[in-house]
């Protein structure tokens, strides 16, 4: 498996797993910035909501990778408004996916990942979403057990 992980991570929780991952995978990483920083917890809330209700576009300083080179995409994120940030949805949606497998892993307070496959089925249609994580404070995935599954999946030592 030749991977990369990309994630966001607005309190750093999001970054620590993704930290974890590329740690026990040993693939590259990328973090993605929002051009207009999302500030504090409350401020974020009301930004990320108006952004979802109004279909408003975020864009991202992080430039699109070149993924050619990648068979398997992680990618982490927070759950907002249980789904994906906008953030990271348009910058899914300007990466060309097609024929590449997608792990997301997510953190969250009380959101469920299931709620954010719709999401990530809409915006790479042409790839295989495998292996969602779940990790968060109402429900939390097992790491290791996760791991090796990645592991035995995708033939990693």
């Amino acid at each position: 498996m030749r991977a990369i992980i990309i994630y966001y991570s607005r309190t750093g929780t999001t970054e620590k797993l993704a930290q974890r991952i590329q740690k026990d995978l040993n693939c590259e990483i990328l973090r993605l910035e929002a051009e207009e920083p999302y500030g504090n917890y409350f401020s974020s809330l009301v930004r990320a909501n108006k952004e979802r209700k109004n279909n408003v576009p975020v864009k991202a300083v992080t430039p699109v990778p070149d993924l050619s080179g990648y068979d398997t995409v992680f990618f982490g994120y927070p759950i907002w408004w249980l789904d994906v940030p906008v953030l990271v949805a348009d910058f899914i949606k300007s990466c060309d996916l097609a024929g590449k497998t997608v792990i997301p892993f997510s953190t969250s307070g009380l959101g469920s990942i299931s709620a954010t496959l719709k999401t990530l089925n809409k915006n790479c249609p042409e790839s295989e979403i495998a292996q969602p994580l779940q990790w968060g404070i109402a429900k939390k995935d097992d790491y290791e057990d996760w791991m090796d599954e990645i592991k035995k999946v995708f033939s990693v030592s």
